[in-house]
């Protein structure tokens, strides 16, 4: 009795462990068939273990059916190297770039929440539209005035500004102040407006960083996704290019740090990756762009930050995702190509494998490696 059940979970375990390399691999026809993927890929021990599993089971029930187990061990032990690709990769090509990386909190759950609250105030009204920080500070510290580190999220309007907040307690609780502003998303035709919302925020923060024990001669701004986009224009664009949305003094950036942010809009672009071009998500995000810039291809180049770039521009992170539905990881080495012509100091780091927001997963090593090239850039442009 107990093998005919063994081959039945063996192949509950198979068939399990196909659809997680689907949801991969394929192109996602939803957002949430994306999603699926995002914590497959970026959770992917855990369906590997699961595999493993299916092929001591399809062992355990070969006397019952030796040719069935064959086949369901056999698939299994695929399933299991299929899993295990992404967390190899990306394990073997940190600890070839230095980082610490480990298992030990990799299942240490997701980054979305923290175990305390920050500090929310209304840093401007552009339009009537009352636009939020969240300040979050260390849990101890000095005296001495700190770093900051001004973040933009990526995602959509309806988002809110502290969207990865564990993120934000560990860049506090290693030194900084933290200050995640919110900004206007893209209104119709106007890409300008969130820049010049985060040029406002600046201004704003350094007018108000000592009151939150923060440094106002040490600002180093970050962004994920939308978020680093807006981030690089407003670190790059020069001072008179786009004003602030409030009446504030331009504040130039010590650094900036950029996570899977697209930074090429011009003509020869490079094409969307293959799984979102066979994906009906492509259509909806060219229509949203559309939404954002109104068609105009002038307007695409003139948003592209690579276009920005001068010899005056700030030392720059760029981390990218080697699985990125969204962005091909050779948008931003044209990026780092064109910061290395200026002499801007720069550094590219692709993490292989990880998925567009891999930094959700906290304990992912993905996001270990992240936080590793963060706390070393923010170490040599905040010290």
């Amino acid at each position: 009795m107990l093998r005919p059940l063994a081959l039945l979970l063996s192949a509950l375990t198979a068939l399990l462990c196909a659809a997680a390399v689907a949801v991969v691999l394929l192109p996602p026809p939803s957002w949430e068939f994306w999603q699926y993927g995002l914590l497959v890929l970026e959770f992917a021990l855990l369906p590997a273990a699961a595999a493993a599993l299916g092929v001591l089971l399809a062992l355990a029930g070969r006397a019952a059916h030796p040719r069935a187990a064959a086949v369901l061990a056999a698939a299994n032990a695929v399933a299991l190297a299929a899993a295990l690709v992404p967390p190899a990769s990306t394990w073997w090509a940190a600890r070839q770039a230095g980082a610490p990386v480990s298992l030990g909190g990799y299942a240490d759950g997701l980054a979305t929440s923290a175990d305390r609250e920050p500090r929310t105030l209304v840093y401007a009204s552009p339009g009537g539209e009352d636009l939020e920080m969240d300040v979050w500070r260390p849990r101890e510290s000095g005296g001495e005035p700190l770093p900051v580190v001004v973040n933009v999220h990526g995602g959509a309007e309806d988002l809110p500004q502290s969207l990865l907040p564990r993120w934000d307690t560990w860049l506090a609780d290693r030194g900084h102040v933290v200050f995640e502003v919110d900004y206007r998303f893209f209104p119709d035709g106007d890409w300008r407006a969130p820049v010049a919302d985060v040029r406002c925020a600046l201004g704003r923060i350094r007018e108000t960083a000592a009151d939150h024990g923060g440094d106002p001669g040490r600002i180093v701004l970050t962004g994920q996704s939308a978020g680093g986009l807006l981030a690089l224009l407003a670190a790059y664009s020069p001072a008179g290019d786009i004003e602030p949305s409030c009446p504030v003094e331009h504040v130039p950036v010590d650094a900036v740090a950029a996570w899977y942010s697209v930074a090429d809009g011009t003509a020869d672009a490079p094409p969307y990756p293959w799984r979102l071009r066979r994906s009906p998500l492509a259509a909806e995000l060219d229509g949203e762009s559309e939404r954002m810039v109104g068609g105009d291809t002038a307007q695409y180049a003139a948003m592209s930050p690579l276009l920005h770039v001068s010899p005056d521009s700030p030392p720059t992170l760029l981390i990218t995702a080697g699985h990125d539905l969204f962005l091909a990881p050779e948008d931003n080495r044209r990026l780092a190509a064109r910061l290395a012509r200026a002499g801007v100091e720069h550094r590219l780091v692709e993490i292989p494998w990880a998925e567009h927001m891999f930094d959700l997963n906290w304990g992912g090593l993905a996001s270990q490696w992240a936080r590793h090239e963060l706390g070393g850039f923010l170490d040599r442009h905040t010290g």
